[in-house]
């Protein structure tokens, strides 16, 4: 038997405390980020589109560029600048074996901006990423590190706060070191809880379908039957002191006639890990709904290290035509628990017959190669989270140049490759193709490579896919254009409909110059006076292209002062 001793040191890790801080025999205590009261906007591990939340955020007060303070003595370590994720952001190792990351800055200290403005002259770029060695920024426990801001993808003022392990890059709830600092005396809340039969072995109310019934007070409103194997899937948030904010829930344990039967606890977790909330949610109903349910019960490839669960791997067995007790507890880091009591009436039936396809039933455990007219698919193994029957049709799509190839949705650990063949009558550039994934949303590229016929691409969900073409170039607006000269700031909206923008570039007189991009927003902005250009006209241009090679170049003489 093979035994991973990282990941048993990991759990070991994660449930005690003391073993977190052994290593360095420092106290469970970090300062506060901020000279004023803590409120969080969001907490540790809540969940997100393909990954878990890495940190808490926090309030700051409505507004940008409130001093962070550290938490320890350490250096500043590394600084990154990206149009989208955490836009600015700085993280800082310290003595004690942590490192602390804060991301969505206003601005870095400005012996840091100056460094991070050297490597984007440098590089002609705007999106870096810069290391720095211990002697270069080093900070005391109690100095400025950043000031806090609203970049990158940030739906307003905050900061977004992380706790590393230095070494290894593993996520700590930080809730570990300030639950001192935030008040909390209110208890998570469950809305429903979904019932879903395992397939060929369970139905729930007499079909072999999910049932999901909402809960009244403490309890369900309804009495569920079911027999043979069942799964279950909360859907709760936790709320605290001050705020009207929803939150992740800390615990989760399911107990039947009194036996636990699953349990979470999220005190951290190997950034590596992080799409495994594809796999402890309820994917399909989120892709569906928007909704989040959490299973109690873990799927055959879900090696996540914050779930228990009993040998059943959390399945329960009704197959007695009896009531059976069902309990759901749910707290937060401050002990704050609910309890909601149920019961499943057990009632026989003939459980549903699934015959087995080989053509479309993919286990877990291998890998998969499958051809459907016109598309190839290449799943590697492990990269399903549980065992599948794969659907695959095929539909015209009026605005692609290949079918569309529709499968059913399912999220992926890592990467699959899909390959699809487009029409041979066309007379069109390679680099204008592009693969596309349609959803309830709409249309959005996963990029690819035409060769040989047709277009392949790495997919990180079975879904809709089909092939476009992409001949138009970027739009470029000049926005408030008015107020250029006066302000120093060249402000444009920039847009592109088919594979998204690739990159671009801003020179004055020819020359690199800096252009900054908030890709939520899709708004792009030169300072003149931040880049130190001398009063009077000069010819600003601006180069913006896709993902097809489209470019749009627009040029202006523009007047600074």
């Amino acid at each position: 038997m093979k035994i991973h001793i990282s990941r048993i040191f990991f759990l070991l890790l994660l449930w005690s405390p003391s073993l977190l801080y052994a290593h360095n025999g420092d106290s469970l205590s970090l300062r506060v980020p901020f000279d004023f009261p803590l409120l969080l906007s969001g907490n540790f591990g809540e969940l997100r589109s393909n990954h878990f939340h890495a940190g808490l955020d926090f309030k700051t007060q409505g507004a940008m560029g409130k001093p962070i303070y550290s938490p320890a003595d350490g250096y500043i370590s590394r600084a990154t600048v990206s149009s989208g994720g955490y836009g600015r952001a700085v993280y800082v190792t310290h003595s004690n074996g942590y490192m602390t990351v804060y991301g969505h800055l206003d601005r870095f200290l400005p012996a840091v901006a100056r460094k991070i403005a050297q490597v984007q002259y440098a590089d002609e770029a705007f999106a870096v990423d810069v290391k720095f060695s211990p002697d270069e920024f080093p900070v005391s426990k109690g100095d400025i590190v950043a000031y806090s801001g609203n970049s990158g993808y940030s739906f307003g003022p905050h900061l977004h706060f992380e706790v590393r392990t230095a070494d290894s890059d593993t996520l700590v709830n930080p809730m570990l070191f300030y639950k001192k600092n935030l008040s909390d005396d209110v208890a998570p809340v469950a809305h429903s809880v979904m019932f879903s039969p395992r397939c060929g072995m369970g139905m729930v109310n007499g079909a072999s379908h999910p049932y999901v019934a909402k809960t009244s007070g403490t309890t369900l409103r309804d009495t569920v039957t079911a027999w043979g194997h069942i799964g279950l899937s909360v859907k709760a948030d936790d709320y605290m002191s001050g705020t009207h904010n929803r939150y992740g829930l800390y615990t989760i344990e399911l107990y039947v006639d009194d036996s636990l039967r699953f349990s979470s606890r999220m005190d951290g977790y190997a950034m590596a890990d992080t799409r495994l909330v594809n796999a402890w949610a309820e994917y399909d109903r989120y892709h569906n709904t928007g909704e989040w349910f959490l299973r109690s019960y873990i799927l055959d490839n879900n090696p996540l290290p914050l779930l228990s669960a009993d040998g059943n791997r959390g399945w329960v067995n009704i197959d007695e035509q009896r009531l059976y007790k069902v309990e759901y507890r749910l707290g937060d880091y401050h002990g704050n628990v609910s309890n909601y009591l149920f019961h499943v009436q057990g009632v026989e039936g003939a459980l549903p017959q699934h015959a087995i396809a080989t053509e479309n039933y993919l286990p877990w455990y291998m890998s998969h190669e499958i051809f459907h007219e016109r598309m190839h698919l290449e799943i590697p193994r492990g990269e399903l989270f549980q065992n599948i029957f794969l659907q695959i049709s095929e539909e015209d799509a009026p605005d692609a140049v290949s079918p569309r190839y529709k499968m059913d949705v399912h999220p992926l650990r890592n990467k699959a490759r899909l390959s699809i063949y487009v029409s041979d009558t066309l007379s069109i550039s390679p680099e204008k193709y592009y693969m596309r994934r349609i959803t309830r949303k709409g249309a959005s590229s996963v990029g690819g490579l035409y060769l040989n016929g047709k277009v392949t691409a790495s997919i990180r969900v079975l879904g809709s896919y089909d092939v476009a073409v992409d001949t138009i170039a970027p739009r470029v607006k000049p926005h408030n254009e008015k107020r250029w000269e006066q302000s120093g700031v060249l402000s444009f909206a920039i847009s592109d409909k088919g594979s998204g923008i690739k990159n671009f570039k801003g020179t004055i007189d020819g020359k690199f110059v800096l252009v900054e991009y908030n890709g939520m927003r899709g708004r792009l902005t030169c300072n003149t006076k931040k880049a130190k250009i001398a009063p009077g006209k000069h010819t600003f241009q601006l180069t913006v292209t896709d993902n097809c090679g489209n470019t749009t170049v627009f040029d202006k003489v523009v007047r600074c002062r």
